[in-house]
């Protein structure tokens, strides 16, 4: 009896400490840039950030050029990383957390962090992408679909 106790004490508690992973911080990531080597300017590169930080609900600021801060918040937990970035490269980098069982020595952290930074890094990639087809489009106006309005077609 007191065994079966002990294994099934052992089963509850094993997933709570294998829960922590070790932070995976998402570093020069590249920025893309047109095939002739045109890049967005970093104001761009900016915008797409902070404008996918929003979408994934962080609360985010820009502490000068190249940098921002952002901060993920539920209920009593939440996490800050630091944005640098440049024209050509972002990073996500672990800044400080509350209650998601962050452990210095280890470096680990509640998995939860990972899903949400790599959330914010697919949100970042697509605002990119966004940005460069944008400016795709200026370089090349004669891109540009034309409709045709059937009715007054000739």
């Amino acid at each position: 009896m007191f065994a079966s106790l002990l294994t099934v004490c052992l089963m509850v508690v094993a997933p709570v400490a294998m829960a922590d992973d070790p932070i995976k911080d998402l570093i020069d990531q590249e920025v893309p840039a047109l095939k002739d080597g045109t890049r967005m300017t970093p104001e761009v590169v900016e915008r797409a950030i902070l404008e996918a930080c929003a979408r994934r609900k962080f609360q985010a600021s820009v502490v000068s050029p190249g940098l921002i801060t952002a901060r993920w918040e539920h209920g009593k937990h939440s996490f800050e990383v630091s944005i640098p970035y440049t024209e050509s490269r972002y990073s996500i980098r672990y800044k400080d957390s509350e209650r998601m069982d962050y452990n210095p020595v280890k470096h680990r952290i509640d998995d939860d962090y990972n899903e949400y930074v790599a959330g914010l890094a697919e949100y970042i990639e697509a605002g990119l992408d966004v940005a460069l087809d944008r400016l795709k489009r200026a370089m090349n106006p004669s891109t540009r679909v034309v409709r045709i309005n059937p009715r007054r077609a000739v």
